[in-house]
């Protein structure tokens, strides 16, 4: 009770000198001394999306009570700030510590705690925080510089006892530490780490190690799935027996039959540990397209799937945005990468730009009053986002006249036009007349060597200049339709009110070239034209017919050797593709609830869609 008191003094005191200089605590200095496991949550977003998608994480951390309500307070926390968890025991209680600076967050039920700077939250009604600087966990240093979704340490106990259940060989630990970084897609788990006092047939008398030789080690810690695996390691199990269980402190019993491979590389009282633990399953091989991942959010998808391409790898990813504006990027396994919550909804469209000239892209989007630019890591770039008071109403134009990555953003207000680079300052120059209502995104075309910005206002159409002036004085007006406006060959295609597929040509000339149904719709790019009427789906040499729906999206897609057609029936819940032949694509129409985003690479199709309101599908035609 003496004791209890007086750590309770000492907490008030550190609490409230306010006024006294003194070096900030740690995270790691608060992990309690008889702590069994300790997790390092880096990317706390990546963190939700592994426990929540892969079926191994979420049937261990579903396995036990006080585990499952840990996860469904982490869930709370919004801030991306690093996040330590220490997991602890007496004879009949499990317990846990949600360790972290300025953890904002008032829907958090249990005990919290604040010492300093940082927040304790903890299910030990009885816990009292204080000072440590001697826990193993400070091991983690070293490993931690490695890790991209979460690590974990296991005290010396523990890691035996997980060894020992891996290796059927017996492993000589002199109070060791298994210190490893998990990372996992929806159908694995990589696990890569390190085991310090590692002795197999070492004298058990020998020194233990330092914990300076763990943070000064020179021990690559990275575990390369392709071309480590079964590579000169000592000790290998594949064995389906030994069933395991991270979180496994009260002698449970998890029945996991998984694929695991686990491998041991002996070192000087450092051995070097890696793992996978596999839950593939067999493909279908009828099937022309394969679906690569789905990840599940807890919130409705308002915005998306947008597809967008990952610079440092080339391969695609999704953007997504939730009912509480909260965007999250979904890299090519299916993980979270990040969240960042922002102050509306994105309207319609996000673009990728390389502001800085190196290779590394950033995304460009609108809400109603900012314009965003943000890197790969969901950080705010430059003095971005801008701030309007008027409404933007229409998604932001990106230009590149002349391919040199000198971009231009263009952003809509009414009857308005302002013109920013991307760096987020004003372009000089640029100078429109407001005239009517904007109904339809400005976009650039190059068409005999004229740049021209074009869009439809409510009472016309409008061809542009660089510099906002008009271009192209237009010779005979039409009433147009709020349908968007297209190149083909070398003129400008569109409809009207009343269907009609008007073309027009640099000089301003314009004619109708054909007449449509009622409500009806265009698409071309520059070598081809196509029309859906009704069920009719035509290009200038063939017609197709198909099933009768509500056809709300009609999009082009072109590829460097061929282009693709898309078609949402809303109707009957389906997704067409067909190429430029209208020769549908094997494996469509799939049944979706919502239209998809395409891409095309190389001409490799990649998709993904929205389900059920929350999940995220992506696939990949073979």
């Amino acid at each position: 009770m003496k004791y209890k008191v007086i750590t309770i003094i000492i907490v008030l005191v550190f609490s409230s000198c306010s006024n006294i200089v003194k070096k900030e605590t740690n995270l790691y200095d608060l992990i309690p001394e008889d702590s069994k496991i300790v997790l390092s949550i880096k990317n706390l977003s990546k963190f939700k999306s592994s426990v929540t998608n892969n079926d191994y994480l979420n049937t261990i951390t579903n396995s036990n009570l006080t585990i499952k309500n840990l996860i469904s307070q982490l869930g709370k926390i919004s801030d991306e700030k690093e996040v330590l968890v220490s997991i602890y025991n007496n004879e009949e209680n499990l317990y846990y510590n949600i360790i972290g600076k300025e953890i904002h967050n008032d829907s958090i039920s249990d005990v919290k705690y604040s010492f300093e700077n940082i927040n304790i939250v903890s299910n030990n009604p009885n816990y009292n925080p204080e000072i440590s600087k001697k826990l193993f966990a400070n091991k983690f240093k070293k490993i931690n510089q490695t890790n991209t979704n979460f690590s974990i340490i296991l005290d010396s106990a523990n890691t035996t006892n997980f060894l020992t259940k891996i290796f059927k060989e017996k492993i000589n630990i002199s109070s060791g530490n298994l210190i490893l970084n998990i990372d996992s897609t929806n159908n694995l788990v990589f696990i890569n780490g390190v085991v310090d006092n590692y002795s197999l047939n070492i004298d058990q008398t020998s020194n233990k190690i330092d914990i300076q030789e763990i943070i000064n080690s020179d021990n690559d810690v990275y575990f390369d799935f392709d071309k480590d695996l079964i590579t000169d390691y000592d000790l290998v199990s594949t064995s389906q027996e030994n069933k395991f269980d991270f979180f496994n402190l009260n002698n449970q019993t998890i029945i996991e039959n998984k694929y695991k491979i686990f491998q041991l590389k002996t070192g000087d009282k450092i051995g070097n540990f890696n793992g996978v633990i596999s839950d593939f399953k067999e493909k279908s091989k009828t099937s022309e397209i394969e679906l690569k991942f789905k990840t599940s959010i807890v919130n409705e998808i308002i915005l998306g799937p947008l597809i967008v391409k990952n610079h440092t790898n080339n391969k695609n990813e999704v953007i997504v945005q939730d009912s509480k504006n909260i965007i999250y990027l979904i890299n090519n396994n299916g993980q979270v990468e990040w969240t960042k919550k922002i102050d509306d909804k994105i309207i319609k469209e996000i673009k990728q730009i390389d502001s800085y000239k190196n290779g590394r892209l950033q995304y460009v989007f609108a809400t109603k009053k900012s314009l965003y630019l943000v890197d790969r890591k969901g950080r705010d770039v430059g003095k971005f986002p801008l701030k309007f008071n008027d409404e933007i109403t229409k998604p932001v134009s990106v230009f590149d006249y002349d391919k040199n990555k000198n971009y231009r953003l263009l952003i809509t207000q009414g009857s308005e036009l302002f013109m920013f680079d991307s760096k987020g300052s004003r372009v000089r120059g640029f100078d429109y007349d407001k005239k009517n209502r904007i109904v339809t995104k400005p976009k650039h075309f190059r068409i005999s060597n004229k740049d021209i910005i074009v869009f439809k206002t409510s009472d016309n159409l409008t061809i542009l200049n660089r510099r906002g002036k008009i271009r192209i004085k237009m010779k005979k007006n039409y009433d147009y339709s709020n349908d968007e406006i297209f190149q083909f060959q070398n003129s400008l295609v569109t409809n009207t009110s009343k269907n009609d597929i008007v073309k027009i040509d640099m000089s301003g000339n314009s004619k109708i070239d054909a007449t449509m149904s009622f409500n009806s719709k265009v698409i071309s790019n520059e070598k081809s034209m196509f029309t859906l009427q009704k069920n009719i789906l035509s290009n200038s040499k063939n017609s197709i017919e198909i099933q009768f729906g509500k056809y709300e999206d009609f999009n082009i897609y072109n590829g460097k050797k061929n282009s693709f057609v898309n078609i949402f029936d809303s109707q009957n819940n389906k997704v067409y593709l067909f190429d430029s032949q209208l020769k549908l694509i094997k494996g469509f129409p799939i049944s979706s609830d919502k239209n998809g985003s395409f891409v095309i690479n190389n001409d490799r199709i990649e998709f993904s869609l929205a389900e059920n309101g929350n999940m995220i599908k992506y696939y990949v035609v073979k």
